[in-house]
């Protein structure tokens, strides 16, 4: 049994996100570099990383950090998952930032963010409806992983 199969195989649905999350962890080097990820690797991530910054601090905090430089590739990471209503919500936050696209370069969005007007307004509301979960991320991600298993292993 590969070690994809033996996280899927997990009775708790959170053990096999965080099951999954480590064996892709494993993959990604000490440099944070992505080049060895597949691409269906790379859409878990980057779910991941939306849930993780915006649960934490809203898509304020999300722009703002570093995990903003992957702001396009995280809205195409929920769209094939099937997450439409949370792409929707996604895509209305991108286009709020005051510069599109979104630039990749951490201090060139901190700089864009801090000259203009603040949306953050605009998206708390967007925190809330996304805090709403209308679409089932965790039945979604492991339903797109059994579907690619493939590229996990």
């Amino acid at each position: 049994m590969t070690e994809i199969e033996k996280a899927l195989n997990l009775s708790d649905e959170t053990e096999k996100i965080i099951a999954i999350g480590e064996l892709i962890g494993n993959k990604i080097g000490d440099d944070d570099s992505l080049e060895d990820l597949t691409e269906s690797e790379k859409t878990f991530l980057y779910v991941d990383i939306l849930e993780r910054e915006v649960n934490n601090g809203g898509f304020d905090q999300f722009f703002y950090n570093s995990s903003g430089e992957f702001a396009h590739e995280i809205l195409d990471a929920y769209q094939k998952i099937g997450a439409e209503k949370t792409a929707d919500i996604i895509n209305r936050a991108i286009k709020l930032f005051p510069t599109l696209p979104v630039p990749k370069n951490w201090e060139a969005r901190q700089d864009i963010m801090l000259a203009k007007e603040s949306n953050s307004f605009l998206w708390n509301e967007l925190d809330t409806e996304f805090y709403k979960y209308e679409d089932n991320i965790i039945e979604l991600i492991i339903k797109y992983v059994e579907k690619n298993k493939a590229d996990f292993e």
